[in-house]
């Protein structure tokens, strides 16, 4: 039987080994759970102060005549070294841009020579995060809804990292995904109910055709529809409940982790 003071001996023990094991799990773990919920959050809620894309512009004038939408002459500016080193990961060259415009004229990939450096560092980045996310992606794909998804973010004054998240989120970046309510393509937009809107903002395809099988088409209407959302809300939380169509902690949740996951997948990426 223990005396008095080996209890007391042994109780001590007890509690400086519980104390070593929940500092070394507040100290190890915690930081692993909490920072990047912390990071996301700060991520979203930045998305009520997005600039438009004229704002995002800077004093290059081909990249300020790109925010107003009128294209300058290639020659002003090009391809910067993001760009270019996401092309050579994925086997491609310059050249590939070039054929995949002539096959697409309106794409977005156009526009990415007159971004400025960040955003196609964005570009880049998103285009690599689509096709390790989801290999059933092709290289011309990605990089169409990456340079879609920071184009129209910047036009309508979205993160594009919430954007980004939000596509992760409905589809994993699937251009023929429908949903068994009659939602389709790469942000999983109702064609039926938002086609007035849509038509309105120039988001239309050939006759007969539902233009969201498009992936452009479909990230112009994604962006454009959270950009209305956070602007009657007030809250990108409440914007996001909007899009899904019900208070869901969970889609919340989901959009939180795909952010975390592609700011962790971009850092340092080009460095």
């Amino acid at each position: 039987m223990l005396s008095k003071r080996a209890k007391w001996k042994h109780a001590k023990a007890s509690h400086i080994s519980i104390f070593k094991i929940m500092t070394l799990f507040f100290v190890t773990i915690i930081p692993f759970i909490v920072i990047p919920f912390l990071v996301a959050s700060e991520f979203i809620t930045a998305a009520t102060r997005a600039p438009s894309r004229a704002a995002a512009a800077d004093t290059h004038p081909a990249l300020s005549r790109y925010a107003k939408g009128n294209l300058p002459p290639s020659a002003e500016i090009g391809y910067g070294y993001s760009v270019v080193t996401a092309m050579k990961e994925m086997g491609l060259s310059l050249d590939h841009f070039d054929a995949w415009i002539s096959e697409h004229p309106g794409s977005s990939i156009k526009h990415i020579k007159y971004m400025t450096n960040s955003m196609q560092r964005d570009v880049a980045g998103i285009a690599l995060f689509i096709r390790k996310s989801n290999r059933r992606i092709d290289e011309k794909t990605a990089w169409r809804e990456a340079a879609a998804l920071v184009h129209y973010s910047a036009k309508y004054g979205v993160p594009a990292a919430l954007t980004t998240a939000v596509a992760a989120a409905e589809s994993s970046f699937n251009p023929d995904a429908v949903s068994s309510k009659g939602a389709s393509g790469v942000m999983q937009v109702m064609w039926n109910i938002h086609n007035g809107l849509l038509r309105s903002n120039g988001i239309q395809g050939a006759p007969g055709r539902n233009p969201l099988s498009d992936p452009e088409h479909a990230i112009a209407a994604g962006c454009l529809l959270l950009s209305r959302y956070i602007r009657a809300y007030g809250s990108v939380q409440k914007a996001m409940d909007r899009y899904s169509g019900a208070s869901s902690s969970s889609y919340r949740h989901k959009v939180n982790i795909n952010i975390a996951k592609l700011m962790n997948h971009q850092a340092g990426l080009f460095d």
